[in-house]
């Protein structure tokens, strides 16, 4: 198929205002794609807290001794550890949470033999802007909650 002269292609004005266009659209982008990638991490360390609350309250009632939870005091990690009162054996752990997110330094949730939380504790996940709480309630109930406390 022949192209009439008219149909050569763009001219270099055309090509140079398109780029521009293309420019500033990826200029634009670029603060959401942080956070973006922020809520991400912030949702990945929630999930792995949560799984970890789940898993000290299981093994407290499984062995029938108190367990908690304790995040690192830079708030980097976590481990669980059986009798925290007395010999306090890490039993899963240090436990690295995501690069660039942080969870509340040196929160503690401790879970009876019967798995009740004592007391009942909050543990504050942080990455860049965003912030995402996990809260355990007495009877050992964790829930998920945006945005920083009340």
């Amino acid at each position: 198929m022949a192209m009439r002269r008219g149909e050569r292609g763009v001219t270099l004005v055309e090509l140079i205002v398109i780029l521009a266009i293309l420019g500033l659209v990826a200029g634009a982008a670029a603060p959401l794609i942080g956070d973006v990638l922020d809520g991400f991490r912030a949702h990945g360390a929630t999930a792995d807290l949560y799984g970890a609350v789940h898993l000290t309250r299981s093994r407290a009632r499984a062995t029938g001794t108190m367990h908690a939870l304790v995040v690192e005091p830079d708030g980097r990690g976590f481990r669980v550890v059986e009798d925290p009162g007395g010999t306090a054996r890490t039993v899963a752990g240090p436990l690295g949470l995501v690069d660039g997110a942080v969870a509340s330094s040196n929160a503690t949730i401790r879970f009876s033999p019967k798995g009740f939380a004592v007391p009942a504790g909050t543990i504050t996940i942080t990455s860049g802007r965003e912030v995402r709480r996990l809260i355990v309630n007495i009877l050992g109930r964790v829930r998920i909650a945006s945005g920083p406390p009340p």
